[in-house]
């Protein structure tokens, strides 16, 4: 029987993986279009909300919603009609790097307006650090790794993901597979961009998948980035690097990497750094270079704890939060800004904070006499002294600064249900 305009074939071990691919990738295709023909407002349901009723829910919306008019139109148009790619990238500190808030955030928004891929990771563990548990990255060499967080210098070498990993060995492989370890779940892509710093073409790159035998193609590149595409959706792929000349001592470095695939819909970028603050990636001299090259609709700026564990003098933390911005919008003109502020932790771990409220407010400001949008998750999750409520509903670390998985679930879920609140207005006006 001739399906698809292929002949058939003996059901060989190889064509049966390809045709699981082919498989996989159609049901991705088949769940694209469905969500086109979706009713324009999206649904909160009992899955996207909380019962924690020290929680203050009636303040848990986005101040000046009206700002991101452009964003929810881009979404409505993806629900609508399809054929939209809306990059939201959300930046901040340790409680961002686990992906435990941002993957909750990620799932629903991609559930709802379409899955366009995984976005930017980061070979954290390579980097002798945590990270997100959705990914495996391995190595056949050593690696060297570091953050801004860490680099005191005025001005430091971090790019996108306020990471950087650098190996001296003159060839070796670094494989990626989208597998997330707690759930066994695996996710394909199509794409593979490999942010690195070009050092006159020293290193000859190449990406492939051993499981599908296929070779992507380099499609565009520049002083920053090497992107390849595979013809086939892929589960994982493997970076293998080889020193063009034996004499050369350079290192490899490298910044990041993004997995996306073909179809239309969300990528949720989450980059963080544990012990980040504003200045921080302020002092990054290519983060905000690179982090042009995601074609952001939206930046979501997350910090505040780490400023708030001592005393932080509020007009130098509004002056490094306009440095961030501006450095920016210097690459990246037409993305728009939400500020968050943090929920409330404990001091240093041993009691009450009384820098929180003082550092929120500074964020407040900056956003609304920039016109910028705001979630204050510092007064939706309770407020001065609320970490007490959290830590004693289970919802904390043992650091009492940090949260648990459930903790971070519930501030993930109370942000996805303000940005769809806010959609949800905007659709109701856009309609009438």
């Amino acid at each position: 029987m001739h399906r698809c305009g292929l002949p058939a074939f003996s059901l060989s071990a190889r064509i049966i993986r390809l045709r699981a691919v082919a498989l996989v990738s159609a049901i991705l295709l088949v769940s694209q279009c469905q969500s086109q023909f979706r009713p324009p407002q999206v649904d909160i349901t009992e899955q996207d909300t909380t019962g924690y009723t020290f929680l203050r829910q009636e303040e848990n919306e986005i101040e000046n919603r009206n700002y991101l008019e452009p964003l929810f139109k881009k979404l409505y148009r993806q629900r609508t009609e399809g054929g939209q790619r809306i990059s939201i990238i959300h930046v901040g500190d340790s409680h961002i790097l686990g992906n435990m808030l941002t993957h909750e955030v990620r799932t629903r928004l991609q559930n709802a307006f379409g899955d366009a891929g995984r976005g930017l990771i980061f070979p954290y563990k390579l980097a002798g650090t945590n990270g997100p548990k959705d990914y495996i990255v391995e190595s056949n060499v050593r690696w060297y790794g570091t953050n801004c967080q860490r680099d005191l210098d005025e001005a430091t070498p971090y790019g996108i993901s306020g990471f950087l990993l650098e190996t001296f060995n003159p060839e070796g492989q670094l494989t990626f597979r989208l597998r997330d370890t707690s759930t066994a779940e695996t996710r394909l892509f199509t794409k593979m961009t490999v942010f690195h710093r070009r050092d006159d073409d020293a290193f000859d790159l190449s990406v492939r998948d051993e499981v599908t035998k296929q070779e992507a193609v380099l499609f565009m590149q520049d002083e920053f980035f090497k992107a390849y595409y595979f013809d086939r959706p892929v589960a994982q792929a493997t970076l293998s690097f080889k020193r063009l000349h034996s004499a050369s001592k350079g290192s490899l470095m490298l910044d990041g990497v993004m997995l996306e695939n073909e179809l239309s819909g969300v990528v949720y970028h989450s980059i963080g750094v544990n012990g980040g603050k504003f200045s921080d990636f302020a002092r990054a001299r290519f983060f905000a270079r690179e982090l042009a090259d995601l074609n952001p609709d939206l930046i979501v700026l997350s910090f505040g704890t780490n400023e708030a564990q001592g005393k932080t003098n509020p007009h130098y933390l509004y002056q490094q939060m306009e440095i961030l911005v501006e450095q920016i919008k210097q690459y990246a003109p037409n993305a728009y800004f939400l500020l968050t502020t943090p929920a409330d932790s404990y001091l240093k771990g041993r009691g009450f904070n009384p820098y929180m409220n003082q550092i929120s407010e500074v964020i407040r400001q900056f956003a609304r006499e920039k016109n910028y949008a705001l979630w204050d998750l510092f007064r939706c999750s309770g407020g001065e002294k609320s970490a007490q409520n959290w830590k004693s509903s289970g919802l904390m670390s043992s650091d009492s600064v940090h949260y648990s998985k459930v903790g971070y679930s519930v501030q993930g879920r109370l942000f996805y249900q303000s940005l769809i609140r806010a959609y949800n207005d905007y659709v109701q006006q856009y309609s009438e």
